[in-house]
């Protein structure tokens, strides 16, 4: 399998974790869609020039990161299993996921950008109340669950994990109750150090306004 990725993009992290979690064998591509030829030699495999993409030995395509991860959940039998077999387990599995891409990661962006572009603090304090209000849901959840979704690292953590990654410098995540416990232990966990990790070697390497560009 190929993958086409940026590893400041949130979607591009929620898709390495899951592929580390899985133990999938791949080869990586990053891709810069703000450089003109990095953007059009990437447009010959995509169009759409969405990132992240994964290519298989079909020579199909996916450029969703939650189809990606069902894809290799579905047809990689090592690693963690990261959409339960049990049907209402699954669900809920899918709903966070849903809310974290959906939702926070949204309401993140926007938040990010308002910040970066708008002089209007009410408009910003708006949209951060929409964004910690999400995050308040999720610490609930937290609170009667070791991962989102129960006692197994699963698909929602995946998605969730990264927004908290972008979060870390501009709130206080260990003062949430729930969340600090839970981004304490996520840190932890292999698959997610070692995006972490990538993370913050490309960072080293970009100026500020750059990484925003990628987030």
């Amino acid at each position: 399998m190929d993958l086409y990725y940026h590893p400041l993009a949130r979607q591009s992290q929620k898709t390495l974790i899951a592929l580390y979690e899985k133990q999938a064998s791949f080869s990586p591509h990053i891709i810069d869609l703000s450089d003109a030829f990095s953007r059009r030699s990437f447009q010959q495999l995509n169009a759409a020039s969405k990132l992240p993409l994964l290519h298989v030995r079909t020579k199909e395509f996916f450029n969703d990161a939650s189809i990606i991860i069902e894809y290799i959940d579905n047809y990689i039998s090592s690693g963690t299993q990261l959409i339960p077999i049990d049907k209402t387990q699954a669900l809920y599995v899918r709903l966070y996921d849903r809310l974290s891409d959906n939702q926070l990661d949204k309401e993140i962006e926007a938040w990010l950008e308002a910040i970066s572009t708008s002089c209007n603090q009410i408009h910003i304090k708006r949209l951060e109340r929409a964004m910690l209000a999400s995050l308040a849901l999720f610490d609930q959840r937290l609170a009667s669950n070791h991962w989102v979704c129960g006692e197994s690292f699963s698909l929602a953590d995946c998605a969730f994990i990264p927004c908290l990654k972008t979060l870390e410098s501009r709130l206080q995540l260990l003062d949430y109750e729930h969340i600090g416990r839970y981004w304490i232990q996520a840190k932890l966990r292999g698959s997610v150090s070692q995006v972490f990790e990538e993370v913050e070697l490309t960072k080293a390497t970009l100026g500020q306004s750059e990484q925003l560009m990628h987030t």
